[in-house]
């Protein structure tokens, strides 16, 4: 590549036109112009994908759209590519060691399906919500109402995938990120508030490690999220104020009157509800640990009996799950597992654990590690070994141990970005490892026998 600011165009700048020199190998003998509006998230999308793929980008100040008829649009020698999507679909392609279009066919298939999920079922309830926000045009309740419920469902599938997924496709960033991330900033800046991401925990995740990549950086800047809930410009309603004036006096001054009381009410309301917020946030360390640890428990005691009743049907004597939210803690991965194995009342309402007498290893992932506890219960101990079943499996991603235990071994994995080392990029590889080992035991159903009606078990089998 050689790369150089633009010489000699001649031709009147546009809303923004960005200069790219390129090679004769990659495409152009002359430079290429990309004329859009700079602060656009579609824009942004080509911008970052550029970034990635090492081409120098120019972004001089404003210009005349008639000049191109319509943007944005990519002005080459060999003609003009319009459209965002297209566009940043071409600038992905030029560099295929950068990977930005997928390592092969099913990649790229995988990276449109998502872009187009990001087009069809993302973009248009956002931008239905977040336009009357930005003041581009007035609010309709009812569609902002829809448009809030759609934008939820498009989260709830992103976060459903990001469970299990470091990055939307494969294990780099790819065109279907940066399309996702883009999409999702507008919102993220002005109307998706901690309330509302709440619930999409690895969404979260997913969307925090794109936007501190350099690429992402050097286009968006530092990301400020949303604290509030966004509230639509209100155009011209303050029209009506006037005719205020023309109300008799009396009921102007019954107002006068009222207003006071009215002001003490919304007052004392305030205060209350300050009040309640302010005994939210003064829980004490203990008392968030003692939810946090409830939460453990809630969510093991629940897996336990869905482990005993695949058992039940599957003839299973050892099962490897993932649970959610110890998050990567390794004493409370230790907790959750008690939970599962706890002694199940069948007279209570909700029943919880009951699966002591089935051997398992448990994965939770956090920012920092993914934390692996193994079990096997006593009668099982002659045909496995606690300690060489973790020390295979964390072997495998040069885990640590630290308890080894006839019958509760744990240990972790550190999270190590240089080494390419991310708690929910390794959990399966070794989720499949530790089924292997069991394989190689023999302990594994479909080994004993070639029984059609056998069944195996995963994680999504067993929704969080």
């Amino acid at each position: 590549l050689r790369f150089g600011p633009c010489v000699g165009s001649g031709t009147p700048p546009l809303a923004s036109h960005l200069v790219v020199r390129c090679s004769p190998v990659l495409q152009a003998k002359m430079p290429m112009k990309l004329f859009a509006h700079p602060d656009n998230y579609k824009t942004k999308k080509a911008l970052i994908a550029a970034k990635y793929v090492g081409l120098d980008i120019e972004t001089p100040k404003a210009g005349a759209a008639e000049q191109i008829g319509r943007i944005p649009a990519l002005e080459t020698d060999q003609g003009a590519i319009f459209m965002s999507s297209a566009i940043a679909r071409y600038i992905a392609r030029i560099s295929r060691p950068t990977g930005l279009y997928g390592q092969n066919l099913v990649e790229s298939g995988m990276i449109d399906s998502w872009c187009e999920f990001c087009t069809q079922e993302l973009e248009v309830p956002l931008c239905t919500w977040v336009l009357p926000v930005q003041g581009v045009f007035p609010e309709h309740p009812e569609a902002t109402a829809c448009a809030k419920e759609d934008v939820k469902k498009a989260l709830q599938v992103l976060d459903k995938h990001l469970l299990s997924n470091t990055y939307m496709v494969g294990h780099t960033i790819t065109l279907a990120d940066i399309s996702v991330c883009c999409a999702l900033l507008d919102g993220m800046t002005l109307v998706l508030d901690e309330s509302y991401r709440k619930p999409f925990a690895n969404l979260m995740r997913w969307f925090n490690l794109c936007i501190e990549q350099p690429e992402f950086k050097a286009v968006l800047g530092a990301v400020k999220l949303c604290r509030g809930a966004g509230a639509a410009a209100q155009g011209g309603k303050q029209e009506a104020k006037p005719k205020q004036e023309e109300k008799p006096k009396q009921e102007a001054a019954a107002k006068q009157e009222a207003k006071p009381k009215q002001e003490a009410g919304k007052k004392g309301k305030d205060a209350k509800t300050d009040d309640k917020k302010e005994a939210k946030k003064e829980k004490s360390p203990e008392e968030l640990a003692k939810d946090k640890k409830k939460n453990v428990i809630k969510e093991g005691g629940k897996r336990g009996v869905e482990i005993e009743g695949a058992a039940d049907m599957g003839g299973l004597q050892f099962f490897c799950t993932s649970v959610i939210e110890p998050a990567g803690d390794l004493d409370l991965t230790v907790e959750s597992l008690k939970a599962m194995n706890a002694k199940s009342d069948p007279t209570e309402e909700e029943r919880k654990g009951g699966s002591g007498h089935i051997g398992k290893m448990i994965f939770s992932a956090g920012v920092d590690q993914l934390s692996v506890v193994a079990y096997v219960p006593e009668e099982k101990r002659g045909e496995l070994s606690c300690e060489e079943w973790l020390a295979t499996v964390l072997g495998s991603q040069g885990g640590e141990i630290v308890l080894k235990g006839k019958d509760i071994s744990s240990g972790f994995v550190k999270t190590n970005s240089d080494k390419n080392v991310f708690p929910l990029k390794i959990r399966e590889p070794m989720i499949l490892e530790a089924n292997n080992f069991l394989r190689k035991k023999g302990l594994f159903p479909e080994d004993k026998d070639d029984d059609d009606d056998d069944m195996v078990f995963g994680d999504d089998d067993f929704p969080s």
